[in-house]
């Protein structure tokens, strides 16, 4: 299980170097999943620039709709890993955009840093009906089925999803490995 730890956390942190730059709908906050030594853990991240939260803080008192502010106040949220208020955010940008798929994929991995895994399903099954192979989604919920429910075929299923329909992402090698490394543990049982 330690392999499959540290497995995931190499291909996640390699898959989010190359799509955060390159994919619009792909959203800083995965980072956030690629686990951490213990020590590392222990150190909390850095706290938000001050200046810039206080001027989204003060967008989002004038104007409780605007959906821009909201979403950048989530993802630095999200960052200092205060998930709960990440999540109430990006519940907060989705009563304005419901339709945004990146925003709800957001709220989908918040939701399931703070161990609200049926909720983060539900989120995550939500973007992928209305665009089926959204990576982040995909991949997150990969993620919520194999650590929240240990289903290995559900995150199977996500994962070569992703996979299939991105195949032009070099450091899909990393989830590659991970399907491998799933199946090889499923055989053995």
């Amino acid at each position: 299980m330690a392999l499959l730890v540290v497995g995931f956390g190499v291909g996640f942190g390699s898959m989010y170097k190359y799509i955060s730059p390159r994919a619009v709908e792909i959203s800083r906050p995965l980072e956030q999943f690629v686990p951490q030594s213990a020590s590392a853990a222990a150190v909390p991240p850095p706290p938000a620039d001050p200046a810039l939260v206080k001027k989204l803080e003060d967008q989002i008192k004038a104007d409780p709709k605007n959906f821009d502010a909201l979403r950048e106040l989530g993802n630095l949220r999200y960052d200092e890993r205060n998930y709960a208020e990440a999540a109430a955010l990006y519940a907060k940008a989705l009563q304005v955009h419901p339709d945004d798929v990146d925003v709800r994929s957001d709220r989908g991995g918040a939701l399931l840093q703070s161990q609200q895994v049926d909720e983060a399903i539900k989120e995550l099954q939500a973007v992928l009906a209305k665009n089926p192979t959204h990576p982040q989604a995909l991949f997150i919920l990969g993620v919520a089925l194999i650590e929240g429910k240990n289903d290995r075929e559900g995150a199977l299923a996500n994962w070569k999803k992703l996979v299939a329909t991105h195949p032009d992402l070099p450091e899909l090698d990393a989830v590659k490995r991970q399907i491998q490394q799933i199946e090889e543990l499923t055989r053995r049982k």
